[in-house]
């Protein structure tokens, strides 16, 4: 076999047969049957004896490199009376440990018996490693006789170049000299224009005034998420419950904008008592039936076709108009002169 060597064969010949010699007469014939019958079962006890056990053990293949398998395999040919114990799997032995159990194969059938144990390791450090094993029991007719199988070796190389002692390294290089001062002062004044550079810039994204930037408007923010949401076309696309979710999720951040009692984080019900209460410009009913299919949608799992969706999508725009008309008609009001009263 390619790859495996025997490392070790244990082979005990016959058990010896009896012979008995039978002379000539008239008895002859009478003390030859009585022969033959007292010779047969001391024939039979040699052929079922555990000396005629043959062990042989291989390992499979006889050189890994680190980190590959390999397998010892146990071979016995015994009597087919015979009661075979083969050792257990050895514990971690340095760098050689198991990695599967014990895998018992039969041979072909014939007048004996023909069993392989197969034992497979990984080694994890090169050099030569024994294995030890512990004795093949073999019982025949209630005697126990012990193989023993020593301890196989696996021989394991390196995957680094056959010789690498050639190379000469090179001498230490002196260290280098201490900067002067010149050279901190002019790291402290590169550290100085780098954070000046960031301040400057801080100030100028912020103004030169400190002013906060404009807080954009929310119909304009509404709008623009409107626009995106339609060209990103979710119902078009078979997500027809994201389509609704996205169009109310944009419908409530207006609302929370126009109306700060009403969060956009408070459920269906809670929200439409809040509207009501804070003299909503829409029906709230009209309202009220949007956000009910929301959450039946949203945390349900209800199930929405592609038209619905976009009705509810097109109805979440039509309450954020209707809701902004309101509003702006309102700072018109407010902006009008109040009319002198008639004496």
């Amino acid at each position: 076999m390619r790859g495996a060597r025997a490392v070790g064969l244990i082979a005990v010949p016959d058990a010896p047969v009896c012979r008995t010699r039978v002379g000539r007469g008239p008895w002859s014939g009478a003390l030859a049957m009585r022969v033959l019958a007292a010779t047969i079962p001391c024939v039979a006890s040699a052929q079922a004896d555990a000396r005629q056990t043959i062990v042989s053990v291989q390992v499979v293949p006889e050189t890994v490199t680190v980190g590959d398998r390999f397998s010892i395999r146990v071979r016995v040919r015994a009597p087919k009376v015979a009661d075979l114990r083969f050792p257990d799997v050895p514990p971690l032995s340095g760098s050689v440990e198991p990695v599967d159990p014990r895998a018992m194969t039969d041979g072909p059938p014939g007048e004996f018996l023909d069993r392989t144990a197969t034992y497979t390791f990984v080694a994890w450090d090169v050099g030569t490693h024994p294995v030890p094993l512990d004795s093949l029991v073999v019982t025949v007719a209630g005697r126990a006789q012990a193989f023993a199988l020593g301890a196989p070796t696996i021989r394991v190389r390196s995957l680094l170049p056959a010789d690498s002692a050639a190379q000469v390294p090179r001498d230490a290089r002196p260290p280098l000299p201490l900067p002067g001062r010149a050279w901190q002062y002019a790291v402290l004044a590169l550290i100085a224009a780098t954070l000046a550079a960031l301040w400057w810039r801080h100030r100028r994204a912020r103004g030169e005034s400190g002013a906060t930037r404009a807080v954009p408007d929310a119909w304009g923010e509404a709008k623009a998420a409107y626009d995106a949401l339609e060209a990103l076309g979710l119902a078009d696309a078979g997500e027809s419950g994201r389509h609704v979710i996205a169009h109310v999720d944009v419908l409530r951040r207006y609302l929370e904008r126009r109306f700060p009692v009403v969060p956009a984080g408070l459920d269906a019900p809670l929200a439409v008592a809040k509207l009501a209460e804070a003299d909503f410009p829409v029906p709230v009913p009209r309202v009220a039936a949007l956000l009910t299919r929301d959450a039946e949608v949203r945390f349900a799992r209800a199930p929405v076709d592609r038209a619905d969706a976009t009705a509810l999508g097109h109805e979440a725009r039509e309450i954020t108009a209707q809701v902004q008309v309101a509003y702006e008609a309102r700072l018109r009001a407010l902006e009008r002169p109040a009319k002198p009263r008639r004496r």
